[in-house]
């Protein structure tokens, strides 16, 4: 397997990895694994334990921050991250994964895309501000990757910060004509009606980073959906547009406690319908 995402690794090192035990560490150390620091990264509780989702969670972005695939929900199963990872598996007497789904066609040019935006105009996603867009046909961007369209201040962006994740990957994301021809990206609430562009996933076991996750709330217009980019699904975290700018989080679980409606395809939690949408189509 090429890649390893933090569900597999979580998945692979389950049962813990017990910094306690001698021939563990001696294991890891032959492997060239800097134990004192898996400690001081991953051990939250100081227990000589890393186990549990938030503590094996912190060992996966360690072990991520040694990759270069230049996503944060997956790294390559080779070089100084694939050593590591390798190295934890056997001393914890864990499996690593062979074989699994496979990867979404788009997921990580999507996931790197938006890594990208975060960096460069994450404030400037904001409600009171205007980033600037890729989208060569979006109202006033005379100068795409410059220009700062007025119209997008004091408006709600989620879906003007996946849009613009999507088109920066070279993924069509669901726009709407204006009358003079350009183009505004669809408010969040109509995202899951683009069939055309957009596979639906219903089975949760199914998703996968790079998927476009949109809670509908009750209701239609402004401010009754929000859309976001998932990073991770073990735990879940999500990276979009807020009121203070684009950024990523792991806050709540979108799916927790929801049960699926087949009617509408998409999972009904706490009153609200979230859809899991797969993009399919390239520019």
């Amino acid at each position: 397997m090429s890649r390893i995402d933090r569900s597999q690794f979580q998945q692979a090192l389950r049962n813990g990895v017990n910094l306690n035990d001698a021939a563990t560490v001696a294991k890891l150390t032959r492997a060239g694994v800097n134990v004192a620091e898996l400690k001081a990264k991953a051990d939250v509780n100081g227990d000589g334990w890393i186990r549990g989702g938030p503590e094996l969670d912190k060992l996966f972005k360690h072990v991520d921050d040694f990759d270069r695939n230049g996503s944060s929900a997956s790294f390559t199963n080779a070089g100084r991250a694939g050593q590591a990872f390798q190295a934890l598996v056997s001393a914890a007497g864990g499996v690593a994964p062979t074989s699994g789904p496979r990867e979404p066609r788009f997921a990580q040019q999507i996931l790197a895309a938006a890594s990208d935006r975060v960096a460069k105009e994450g404030p400037r996603y904001a409600f009171s501000e205007a980033p600037t867009s890729p989208l060569t046909t979006l109202s006033g961007n005379r100068r795409p990757g410059e220009t700062r369209p007025s119209w997008l201040k004091n408006n709600n962006k989620c879906n003007q910060f996946v849009g613009d994740a999507l088109t920066q990957a070279g993924v069509k994301a669901p726009t709407w004509a204006m009358r003079d021809g350009t183009l505004h990206y669809a408010s969040a609430e109509k995202w899951p009606t683009f069939t055309n562009l957009f596979d639906r996933i219903t089975d949760p076991s199914q998703i996968r980073p790079g998927d476009v996750i949109v809670r509908d709330y009750p209701g239609s217009g402004e401010s009754t959906a929000h859309v976001e980019i998932i990073t991770g699904t073990s735990p879940f975290s999500s990276v979009g547009a807020h009121r203070d700018g684009a950024y990523e989080q792991n806050t709540s679980d979108w799916l927790a406690g929801g049960r699926y409606d087949a009617r509408k395809r998409a999972f009904e939690v706490n009153g609200n319908d979230v859809y899991v949408l797969r993009p399919k189509v390239a520019l």
